[in-house]
């Protein structure tokens, strides 16, 4: 049992404007008009509600799994640094929790499903399957982080790093944290293939701002990434090793 379609279609066209809208403030205008920062948290709020919505109940919970640990290596990363280094939220995805942004939750399982589709199409050996799934997150932040922690403003770095300002030692702390979601949830989970779509666009999103920002190695990888996106899809397509298995959510 999912979502049914009538509240599916208003959630996609008020995530739509705010993707475009996003794009074009950044793109064109000087930066959102004033008054729009609600918008943010919004956005990512949105995205995470589709995810749920073509989830099956039964789904769900792994969903909650994935998110919860992500907000808690949030809150022990705003807490005490560990294990993304030393940082703060701003007031730009408000309200918050603890110096976190409730609405974190929603980016971390937005993430979450997209790799664990992507994943799921490829005729990995179990032990491999977590691992390949937490580098692939920990590159999707190298196209995220850049901007979020930049000129989007969500949050700042203390100590700052050689990756636009961003410590190394925050993306071993992706690849960590991803490493237990991915060991947390279980192989038979594979979210509706809109799930694709959903986080492909977050990434794409962030990808054309790094572009029309001068962020060029966010913007590169954003490519590459989406590059391997298609070449997943199409090796799923061709390969007879599908995970054929897998549990539709």
């Amino acid at each position: 049992m999912k979502a049914p379609d009538v509240l599916k279609v208003p959630l996609v066209l008020a995530y739509a404007l705010l993707w475009v809208g996003g794009v074009v403030s950044y793109a064109i205008l000087d930066g959102p008009p004033e008054g729009t920062g609600w918008t943010a948290p919004v956005f990512l709020a949105l995205a995470g509600a589709l995810v749920f919505s073509v989830t099956r109940v039964s789904g769900w919970r792994w969903l909650a799994v994935g998110a919860g640990i992500g907000f808690l290596s949030e809150l022990s990363g705003v807490a005490f640094g560990v294990p993304y280094s030393a940082y703060e939220y701003t007031g730009v995805l408000a309200p918050s929790f603890l110096g976190v942004p409730l609405v974190l939750a929603a980016a971390w399982l937005v993430l979450l499903a997209y790799v664990q589709q992507r994943v799921s199409m490829l005729a990995l050996p179990g032990l491999w399957r977590p691992f390949v799934a937490a580098a692939w997150m920990t590159a999707i932040d190298l196209v995220i982080d850049p901007l979020a922690a930049g000129p989007l403003g969500y949050w700042r770095w203390e100590g700052g790093g050689a990756y636009y300002g961003i410590p190394w030692v925050n993306f071993a702390g992706w690849f960590v944290t991803s490493l237990l979601i991915f060991l947390a949830v279980p192989r038979k989970f594979s979210p509706h293939p809109a799930a694709r779509w959903i986080g492909g666009s977050v990434i794409v999103f962030f990808g054309l701002i790094a572009f029309a920002l001068g962020y060029l190695l966010p913007g590169v990888a954003a490519l590459v990434l989406m590059g391997f996106d298609l070449g997943v899809q199409a090796a799923g397509r061709r390969s007879p090793q599908r995970l054929t298995e897998l549990e539709p959510a």
